[in-house]
């Protein structure tokens, strides 16, 4: 990432993958700040977190995720769903979790 260029918008990524979440994200270090303005910009971001990490990536991420089971069907059914509603604009049916916390 160059600079402070405009994240969201055309040209937007449609999708953020960053190796893991580990102690260096939970203080602030690290590739916290990407996870943060790829979430600020509504950008799914697809994240590894461990056993021993997992409660530190709740609260980094202020309990706006989903947890997948880690098999290609797992993320293909989530990316679908994902896509689809944003490429079609699709209004979910209810507000959801990230909608209401904006």
């Amino acid at each position: 990432m160059r600079g402070h260029q405009p994240v969201g918008g055309a040209g937007a990524a449609d999708l953020v993958i960053v190796n893991r979440f580990g102690k260096r994200e939970r203080d602030g270090k690290g590739l916290g700040f990407v996870i943060e303005r790829a979430l600020d910009a509504d950008i799914p971001v697809v994240i590894a977190v461990s056993c021993q990490s997992f409660a530190d990536w709740i609260k980094f991420a202020g309990g706006m995720s989903v947890k997948l089971a880690c098999d290609r069907h797992a993320l293909d059914a989530w990316w679908r769903s994902v896509s689809l509603r944003t490429t079609a604009r699709i209004a979910p049916d209810h507000t959801t979790v990230c909608e209401a916390f904006k």
